[in-house]
């Protein structure tokens, strides 16, 4: 069998132009080092816990010793 070039050309050496790697853009909302910030949000205020965390703590923390016990 004959080898024809004309026929089957030889593959180029990439598919691609080789530009570097791809990177995918970033998600949506995501802040980027270059643009500027538009939004400037107000700073968050913490609140102190309050009676109703330190009651529900108590309250896990017995639940857990009486199914130990029980259990």
């Amino acid at each position: 069998m004959n080898y024809d070039p004309q026929l089957y050309p030889p593959p180029p050496s990439t598919a691609y132009p080789s530009s570097g790697p791809y990177v995918a853009p970033p998600p949506a909302g995501y802040p980027m080092k270059d643009a500027p910030n538009p939004q400037n949000p107000p700073p968050v205020e913490t609140k102190s816990r309050g009676e109703g965390f330190w009651k529900g703590c108590c309250a896990a923390l017995c639940c857990c010793c009486v199914l130990d016990a029980c259990f």
